[in-house]
């Protein structure tokens, strides 16, 4: 019973955002984890279709393009988005991100 209810606040808690803006709650979906870095795309999210990569120490915060990987907005160091880059190159990669952004709507 401890395990279930662990697993299902792990879900809760992890997979939702508050955006101070709108004051609303965006469940977020995990796509991937490189180094200190989160790669998430957000359900209900405004297009272009995109995402999000965040760091732990609040360092990274960026939008990268699911079309091409080009940084749409914000802030991230050149050897992490050449990560970025090299992690988005993988063909499947790129068709799981698009699918995940199109069952986010």
């Amino acid at each position: 019973m401890l395990n279930f209810l662990n697993q299902l606040l792990n879900k809760y808690i992890n997979n939702t955002v508050y955006h101070e803006e709108f004051g609303i709650y965006f469940v977020k979906k995990q796509v991937e984890r490189i180094r200190n870095m989160k790669i998430e795309i957000y359900s209900n999210d405004h297009n272009p279709p995109h995402f999000h990569v965040k760091s732990n120490d609040k360092t990274i915060n960026a939008v990268f393009s699911l079309k091409d990987c080009s940084l749409l907005k914000g802030t991230i160091r050149g050897k992490d988005k050449k990560r970025i880059e090299a992690f988005f190159k993988d063909q499947k990669i790129q068709i799981i991100m698009q699918k995940m952004w199109k069952e986010s709507k």
